[in-house]
């Protein structure tokens, strides 16, 4: 299922609502686009939705930050500079995805192929003060 909407950073609130009504129990939710689209900011919009008090940040040089809430553990992962695969086992990156942790995964295309068959694709495009959200289900 393709769901395609365009908001503005002031609808972003909304849209972010709408992810995590659309994420339903999925517990992997990919952010794709290009740098400055937007994926870190509706990142933290939903974090805030969810409740996070937290200052999230971006986890571009840690990989990967944890937050908690509800005794959950929310993990916002940022692959950006990783090279290859081995670089995450590093970090047991395969562990969080089989411990069932809710992962949110920016810069995901290194391991779209290794992901369990249930996650959300988030694709953002920017167009100036408007982007373009393409949001499939992947079940």
């Amino acid at each position: 299922m393709k769901n395609k909407m365009l908001y503005k950073l002031s609808e972003i609130k909304k849209i972010s609502k709408h992810i995590l009504d659309l994420a339903g129990d999925n517990k992997i939710i990919l952010f794709r686009g290009e740098i400055g689209a937007g994926k870190t900011t509706l990142i933290k919009n939903i974090f805030k939705e969810m409740g996070i008090k937290d200052n999230v940040t971006s986890p571009t040089f840690s990989i990967v930050n944890e937050y908690h809430i509800n005794q959950e553990t929310i993990c916002h992962f940022d692959l950006y500079r990783i090279k290859s695969v081995e670089e995450l086992n590093v970090i047991g990156f395969e562990s969080y995805l089989d411990n069932k942790k809710i992962c949110f995964i920016e810069w995901p295309e290194i391991i779209l192929k290794y992901l369990p068959k249930n996650y959300l694709d988030v694709y953002i495009c920017e167009y100036k003060d408007i982007r373009k959200v393409e949001i499939t289900n992947y079940k």
